[in-house]
Formats: C-alpha cells, sequence, structure tokens
C-alpha cells in the first residue's frame, strides 16, 4: 500500500495504546501513514490493536512496556527504532492512578500514580530524545487532563501529575528546542473502557454530559484527532503549550 497521509514516513510510539485514547490514536497515527509502536503492560490488547492496524493495510508493532521503569522505555525505543528505522512521533498516553484525599491515600498509590502519570513522561524523554535527533528530531505530545487545570476532591495524586505534565511539558520544549516540539493534550470527560471498567453507572455519564455545552462525551477520535494535528506539520509553530480538548466543560463558571 502506498504510504500516504499528513505524517507518512514517519514512526510513531504511544503508550498505553491497548485500549481507549491511546489505541485509537495508535490507529489514527497510522491511518495518516505514520508506522507504529503500540506499546502497553496488556502484551494480549497491545497485539491485538497492533495486528488490526497491520490487517487494515498499516505497519505496527507491539512492545510489552512498563513505561515506568527505565529499561523498559529504553527497550522500546530500541525496539521502535529497529523495526522502522527511525523515531519520530512519541506520545506518552499510558495512565494508572488511585484517588483518595492526603490522609486516606496509601503512599504506594501515590508513587504508582506520579510513576506512570509524571515519570514516565520524564523517561520517554530522557531516553527517547536522543534516538529522534538521530534522524533530525520530532514531536513528543504528553496526555493531561482538564485536571492539570482545575482540582477535584480526593483527587490528590492524579491532579498533582496531570499538573505536573504541564510544567514538565514547557521545560522540555524550551530545552529540546527546536528540532524536538513538545506540546500536551488535556481531555474532559473521554468515553473509553475505562468508564466500564469503574462501573461509572449511565446516570452519571448524563449527568457529566450535561456539564459540557457540547453536551456529549468526548471520544477517543475527539483526542487522536487533537494529537494527528499537533504533530503534523500544521503545527510546526507550536510548542511549548497544551490544547484543551473538553467541549467547553472549563468554559463554565457555574
Amino acid at each position: 500500500m502506498e504510504n500516504t497521509g499528513r505524517i507518512a514516513g514517519k514512526a510513531a510510539i504511544v503508550t498505553g495504546a491497548a485500549s481507549g485514547i491511546g489505541e485509537v490514536t495508535a490507529q489514527v497515527l497510522a491511518r495518516e501513514g505514520a508506522s507504529v509502536c503500540v506499546a502497553d503492560v496488556n502484551a494480549e490488547a497491545g497485539k491485538r490493536v497492533a495486528g488490526k492496524i497491520n490487517a487494515d493495510g498499516g505497519e505496527a508493532i507491539f512492545v510489552r512496556t512498563d513505561v515506568g521503569k527505565s529499561a523498559q522505555v529504553i527497550r522500546m525505543f530500541e525496539r521502535t527504532e529497529k523495526a522502522f528505522g527511525r523515531v519520530d512521533i512519541v506520545h506518552n498516553n499510558a495512565i494508572w492512578f488511585r484517588h483518595g484525599s492526603a490522609t486516606e491515600l496509601d503512599e504506594k498509590d501515590w508513587d504508582g500514580t506520579l510513576n506512570i502519570g509524571l515519570k514516565a513522561i520524564f523517561l520517554a524523554a530522557k531516553y527517547g530524545i536522543p534516538v529522534m535527533r538521530k534522524t533530525g528530531g520530532g514531536v513528543i505530545i504528553n496526555t493531561g487532563s482538564v485536571h492539570s487545570l482545575v482540582s477535584f476532591a480526593t483527587a490528590t495524586a492524579y491532579d498533582s501529575a496531570k499538573a505536573g505534565v504541564l510544567g514538565l511539558t514547557r521545560t522540555l520544549a524550551i530545552d529540546y528546542g527546536p528540532d524536538i516540539r513538545v506540546c500536551a493534550v488535556l481531555p474532559g470527560a473521554i468515553l473509553t473502557p475505562l468508564w466500564d471498567d469503574l462501573k461509572v453507572p449511565q446516570k452519571e455519564r448524563r449527568r457529566y454530559a450535561k456539564m459540557v455545552p457540547a453536551n456529549r462525551l468526548g471520544t477517543g477520535e475527539d483526542i487522536a484527532n487533537a494529537v494527528l494535528f499537533l504533530v503534523s506539520d500544521e503545527a510546526s509553530f507550536i510548542t511549548g503549550t497544551s490544547l484543551t480538548v473538553d467541549g467547553g466543560m472549563l468554559a463554565r463558571t457555574e
């Protein structure tokens, strides 16, 4: 199949790509011409995502990766470079969290949330930027959240991690431009399989939808399309900033 699309010839890594936002983003990037490394701790689901991309005419590999462990992050970049000859795009999207107020939250849950939500982005930059620069640089997109901008009760660790994503995004953009662009995408209420895992009832889902001017929950495609824009040449003058994709949730004051 002829390699065409907005990011044709590029090689991308998407973490947390076995489901939800990461899965859809991996599919969208592949559809637009990128070769994709599907990275996740869930081997069965990750292999399924990579297999579907290949079956649809794209090019993908799966690399089982715990993004909070440096040795596995190094291996993720090595495997991707070996398979595709380059790394141009990194979408740091893996998620793990536990909620609880500061006096209730276990230290291990604080550490786990910060490890995947913030340290993993540092590790991807530390070990990935030298690889990206071998072929001229590239783009890093970090998944933050509306929690990066506002706080919610008992989201002690999650809000801290997501706020940190913005600071790290800006610092990386300053330190590694112009050949490395770094941006964050900030999803609002996005309907993913995580909602089912958390057993969020339909009544609560409808309540969330009514909170936003768009009058619906977001989809994985909404975020994937934002990521696609940010990694494309159309966004070549955009770095060190964030794009909120929340259906207008944060525009409300009441």
